[in-house]
């Protein structure tokens, strides 16, 4: 490896197998052992440890020859690996590790790279990208616990949302950014009763023709990592604000201080639009489908005059003429204008048959009717994203979709290419339906010759570039039938990459892949992208993303995913038109309530690099209204860090004073005026106004100031001003005082 240096650059060939090397740059001095890459750093009369020495290549120690080094750079060779070492001294400390092009890898046998271990003793604070941003104190036992049993063997594409971290030492924040973030592990431990953290690289035959390269970098506030990682972004060309990407598509501006909402319920009729019961139960009978015996049993004893039908008994009586009409016009897994003329046959079908006993067919819906755009309208919500999970509501009734979209809302629903599965295993999974070439063609191969299995153990992973064409034609469709303006694109957002030996492309062709793939959708006039998590390096094409503000956890606790007894448990997953497991209140259970939710544990790391890029909110199964014992606490850091609500409604909500539509009108008080004055500024600043972290401060690149208390005490500002329990207050650079305090 060779540099060319300035003429006053002093060059040294060193042979001796280990040297200490010290690089330096105005008031830094960045002492390196070449051997276990132990580094030191003097500054301000400070001495930091940046890294202990623990270098291991393949499970060996190394010893460092052919060093070379000036001023500011140095170069040496690792043996007995062969892997060729480079520190410069630009912006940060910037190490390269390159493998050596004579030596190859076996597929089964990659060459681990141990380069970091984190200086436990002097660190205090560990601030982790898990989500928004984790605060996490280096000897507080349970956040030990919680991430060795959590985080532990984590990657850096998917699992950790932006490939850097930071360690607080002293009022100092040392970054760690990885430079190229794939083939990496972060394992977590404990150490002298303090929380300690490795990470190491993996070389494999894909990969092996990359560099490995990371930055070190030193800042004096918590999101130093955060804004170092914004401007190498910006710096690499790969940051587009919300405000270019609104000079491409006006339609954006649909999403300034727009709520999110996903509609629930995907079959044609709802409880909601019958109008004659006894005509509609003794049609059934009399018509050409069989009631089962659960029907029979509940309703066929039953006279006019003398019995009534109760909630369930109706709800039966629904689902099991939705289900008749699904397999008498079958829907899946046939071509998306197949789909189509299957939802058109089965509503002209039981107008005609059945017509007499229901509501007019152009009311009829589960979440996506009529009467509920109608809600939503004489409820004065002004600007929402509406989310489907399936295509089928528009299909049924696009003409709703037209008028949600007359209404100025965006409308859109979840797609997704990413696991393909037989035809017959589940043909309700509409998304999963994918060509039979794909499954066979596409399904991602892993080292050890078998096929990455789908989503849950079904079916097949496929790799992103394969089959872009059928991607492309099928989005236009459901586009073309569901008259969408937007569309959730599931997965692609999440930086999952793997290796594919089928296509002998590695993981970061895999993340170009669903970079291009989410650009090219995003390029089709005036639609909204949005995909899952929103992931730093996978954000092209998208306006918004679900999943970074509340992320999943506990999926193993009995307590939530079992005991129905429990007040964790998150719900069942039906019935599909209002599954508890989306509308269930639940209460979170220690540690998560204080690990995740704890106003003191949570710093705006994201925010800082994409708050005027991307739009991002919760994931979909954690809607704001949730969780019932820290809801105040989410909804206060929502509008501190200014990002949206999300409320997921069902047909019976379709009353405008009803609790989540009173929630949702609330919600657009504090953040329609925040988010329209904020949406293309950068957060800046983040603070503790008090020494617990119960009050919070974030300022906007426009001078704008947001501060939160979320204690129950009364807190007087810097200004004179008292801010009460569990409020915001937001001082605008436009000259307005806004207060807001969440709803019970």
């Amino acid at each position: 490896m060779k540099f060319t240096f300035s003429p006053l650059g002093l060059l040294l060939l060193v042979s001796a197998p280990s040297f200490a090397l010290t690089l330096e740059q105005g008031d830094q001095h960045w002492q390196i052992d070449p051997d276990t890459l132990a580094i030191i750093l003097k500054q301000d009369s400070q001495t930091f440890t940046i890294n202990q020495g623990s270098l291991q290549i393949d499970g060996q120690t190394q010893q460092a020859t052919q060093v070379t080094q000036s001023a500011e750079q140095a170069t040496w060779t690792l043996k007995p690996s062969g892997v060729q070492v480079s520190a410069q001294l630009q912006q940060g400390l910037n190490i390269h590790f390159r493998w050596p092009s004579a030596v190859g890898i076996e597929r089964q046998a990659p060459k681990a790279l141990r380069w970091f271990d984190l200086s436990e003793a002097s660190t205090q604070t560990l601030l982790l990208p898990f989500d928004e941003g984790m605060r996490v104190p280096t000897d507080n036992p349970t956040w030990t616990r919680y991430l060795i049993d959590n985080h532990s063997g984590a990657n850096t594409t998917q699992d950790l949302k932006m490939p850097f971290w930071s360690a607080q030492q002293s009022e100092h924040f040392i970054s760690y950014q990885l430079l190229n973030a794939t083939n990496n592990q972060l394992h977590f431990s404990e150490q002298q009763n303090k929380l300690d953290l490795q990470a190491e690289h993996w070389f494999t035959p894909l990969n092996q023709s990359e560099p490995f390269s990371m930055r070190i970098t030193v800042g004096d506030e918590m999101l130093a990592g955060a804004k170092a990682y914004r401007d190498w972004r910006e710096a690499a060309g790969l940051r587009v604000s919300l405000a270019e990407k609104r000079k491409a598509n006006p339609q954006i501006e649909k999403m300034m201080g727009a709520s999110h909402v996903y509609l629930f319920g995907r079959d044609l009729i709802a409880v909601q639009d019958v109008r004659d019961w006894w005509g509609l139960r003794d049609w059934f009978w009399r018509s050409e489908f069989t009631p089962s015996p659960e029907l029979q049993k509940e309703l066929a004893s039953l006279k006019k005059g003398q019995d009534w039908l109760n909630q369930y008994q109706k709800k039966l009586l629904v689902g099991e003429i939705n289900q008749a009409l699904n397999q008498k016009f079958s829907a899946a897994p046939s071509s998306i204008q197949a789909q189509y003329q299957a939802a058109q046959q089965r509503k002209a079908w039981l107008t005609e048959h059945a017509g007499a006993y229901l509501k007019p067919s152009d009311q009829w819906g589960q979440g996506l009717a009529q009467p509920m755009i109608s809600t939503l309208q004489q409820a004065g919500l002004s600007k929402l994203w509406l989310g489907l999970d399936n295509w089928m509501p528009a299909f049924y009734q696009p003409q709703v979709v037209d008028s949600a979209k007359q209404a100025g809302y965006l409308i859109g629903v979840y797609d997704s290419y990413n696991t393909a599965i037989e035809k017959g295993i589940n043909d309700s999974w509409l998304t999963a339906q994918l060509p039979d070439r794909m499954r066979e063609n596409c399904a991602i191969e892993k080292a050890d010759g078998t096929l990455q299995l789908g989503f849950r153990g079904n079916g097949f992973y496929l790799n992103p570039a394969c089959e872009l064409g059928y991607v492309k034609q099928r989005v236009q469709d459901i586009l073309h039938f569901g008259r969408f303006n937007s569309l959730f694109l599931d997965v692609d957002g999440t930086a999952m990459a793997r290796e594919d030996y089928r296509s002998l492309s590695n993981e970061t062709a895999m993340l170009a892949a669903f970079n291009t793939r989410m650009q090219d959708i995003a390029n089709t006039p005036n639609l909204i992208l949005g995909s899952e998590d929103g992931n730093a390096l996978t954000t092209q094409g998208l306006v918004f993303a679900h999943g970074m503000e509340t992320v999943g956890f506990g999926w193993t606790d009995q307590a939530m995913k079992s005991d129905k007894q429990s007040p964790y448990y998150l719900g069942n997953w039906y019935p599909d038109e209002k599954p508890d497991f989306f509308f269930k209140s639940a209460q979170v259970k220690e540690p998560y309530r204080s690990l995740l939710f704890a106003p003191e544990y949570k710093v705006p790391l994201y925010q800082t690099v994409f708050h005027d890029e991307l739009i991002s909110n919760h994931h979909w199964h954690s809607d704001s209204l949730k969780f019932s014992n820290v809801k105040a606490v989410r909804d206060l850091r929502a509008m501190l860090f200014n990002t949206p609500a999300m409320v997921h409604l069902s047909r019976d909500e379709t009353h405008k004073n009803s609790a989540r539509i009173e929630q949702l009108k609330h919600y657009q008080q504090g953040f329609l005026p925040l988010h329209e004055q904020l949406w293309d500024k950068a957060l800046v600043d983040f603070r503790w106004l008090d020494k617990q972290g119960q009050v919070q401060q974030t300022r906007y690149s426009d001078g704008s100031i947001l501060s939160a208390n979320f204690s129950a005490q009364p807190f007087k500002l810097t200004g004179g001003e008292v801010l009460a329990p569990h409020t915001l207050m937001a001082k605008l650079s436009n000259g307005e005082t806004l207060t807001w305090a969440p709803m019970p």
